[in-house]
């Protein structure tokens, strides 16, 4: 199911600066990725049971990527005349959007790993484990992806050269979202679900949370296929509100997270089951057992355009 109508947008006065979260850029960066399909086992033995019957009418196997896997982190409108220092060149699509002077830029961030991942689970019917091992630490996962961002521009599905996202290696202020601040506004909207034909879930949910000094967007696409694997993909937005010496500065961190469930329990992770029931549940499971199963892991900050902080003497 498609909540086409469903919208979360975050506008930046100042500049007319907007980023926003809907289904259909989504499913854009589902459409682009174009992961291989994977098959199911009860999907192969019904195959191959009826294979003789498949050629005989001469059935046309579609195949596609049914888990609707995106690599979307985001939606950033820009101001037509975008100020200096705002984008960096990058890579991202932009187009405009009717008469509002605005370049529309979905953003999409995937590792080659995943599509390897994808090919392997296609002939096996399990997700293998990444050629590549994570880096042990977050600290070095980050500098390790933003280094492989860097050097390696065609895992960025954006193609343009107008992308206000940057590398960076500031980190999400942890500390300050656990302070006990009044949440002012709280919300979770869905973009699309599925339940896979019966095989599972596929999920992309938007939450938002906004406190006195900073506000926070979780954007997550959740996978489980029974029997198969769980794959997670969040991409979190922070901005520290309460600044007025400085400019704001909007952090963005992407976390790949997957595996097959048959190589998550062999190398720690709990069983299938409950601990995979929602996406909540599958991304405890994977900072519990990290770096196991990490695919990708970088952060991103876009300096929003405004006036110069003033000068101290």
């Amino acid at each position: 199911m498609v909540f086409h109508q469903n919208r979360v947008e975050l506008v930046h006065q100042a500049s007319g600066t907007t980023i926003s979260f809907n289904a259909l850029d989504a499913l854009l960066g589902w459409k682009r990725e174009d992961l291989p399909p994977l098959q199911v086992r009860v999907a192969e033995e019904w195959r191959k049971a009826r294979e003789a019957e498949i050629q005989q009418q001469k059935a046309v196997q579609l195949t596609y990527d049914w888990t609707y896997t995106t690599p979307y982190t985001c939606t950033v409108d820009l101001p037509a005349a975008t100020p200096e220092g705002l984008t960096d060149g990058s890579g991202a699509q932009q187009r405009p959007i009717g008469g509002s002077g605005l370049r529309h830029v979905p953003d999409f961030v995937c590792s080659n790993s995943t599509a390897a991942v994808a090919t392997t689970a296609a002939a096996t019917g399990a997700l293998a484990a990444s050629d590549a091992a994570p880096s042990a630490t977050a600290a070095g996962a980050v500098a390790g992806s933003a280094a492989a961002s860097a050097a390696s521009p065609a895992e960025q599905l954006s193609s343009s050269s107008d992308s206000p996202w940057q590398p960076t290696a500031d980190q999400i202020d942890r500390g300050l979202l656990m302070e006990r601040d009044p949440i002012l506004f709280y919300d979770e909207v869905p973009l699309y679900e599925s339940d896979l034909d019966d095989n599972g879930v596929s999920a992309v949910t938007v939450k938002l949370r906004v406190m006195p000094r900073c506000w926070l967007v979780l954007l997550r696409f959740w996978l489980r296929v029974d029997g198969c694997c769980v794959r997670l993909r969040e991409t979190r937005l922070f901005c520290r509100h309460d600044r007025p010496d400085k400019r704001l500065e909007v952090l963005q961190e992407v976390k790949h997270c997957e595996g097959s469930f048959a190589d998550l329990r062999a190398r720690g992770a709990p069983d299938e089951g409950p601990a995979y029931a929602d996406g909540d549940a599958a991304s405890q499971v994977f900072q519990a057992v990290a770096p196991v199963g990490l695919r990708l892991l970088e952060t991103r900050r876009m300096t929003l355009p405004g006036p110069q902080p003033a000068a101290r003497a």
